[in-house]
């Protein structure tokens, strides 16, 4: 979760750790690649600005 976070501030350093929990079955990882999707679409918004 701390990695979702971050995705704004420690873009490559985040999206490593979400990578590396994506990997494998259950919620985690399904939670992992789809915040990896939503960032890529543009349409990821924890934080706002």
């Amino acid at each position: 979760m701390a990695a979702a976070y971050l995705l704004r501030y420690r873009t490559q350093a985040a999206r490593e750790v979400l990578m590396e929990a994506a990997g494998g079955e259950g919620l985690v990882p399904f939670k992992a690649e789809q915040t990896l999707k939503r960032w890529a679409e543009g349409t990821w918004a924890l934080d706002p600005e």
